[in-house]
């Protein structure tokens, strides 16, 4: 039977830098959204509604075919976050 090592405090923290500074190298690749694509907030800035209620009518829009959804990394603030995005299909 073999003896497991214990792990110390330091190996732990010696660990957690390393990982840190690797995060903090690798950068976030924000997807480039085509033309044609908004989000939710775009759409209701556009046509003068609520996000609520924009938000409602492109669900329904995406589940009778007359819309489609895709989701783009985008930056937010201080986030790069996947954000929906929505493209007309058909005229309604």
């Amino acid at each position: 039977m073999t003896k497991k090592s214990k792990i110390t405090a330091e190996q732990i923290e010696s660990s957690l830098a390393e990982f840190c500074q690797q995060l903090k190298k690798s950068p976030v690749k924000l997807d480039d959204v085509p033309p044609g694509w908004f989000t939710v907030a775009q759409l209701a800035e556009e046509i003068g509604k609520s996000l609520c209620i924009t938000s409602e009518r492109v669900r329904k829009m995406v589940k009778d075919g007359a819309a489609e959804r895709k989701d783009y990394v985008i930056q937010l603030e201080q986030r790069a976050r996947p954000v929906p995005h929505y493209r007309l299909l058909k005229k309604v």
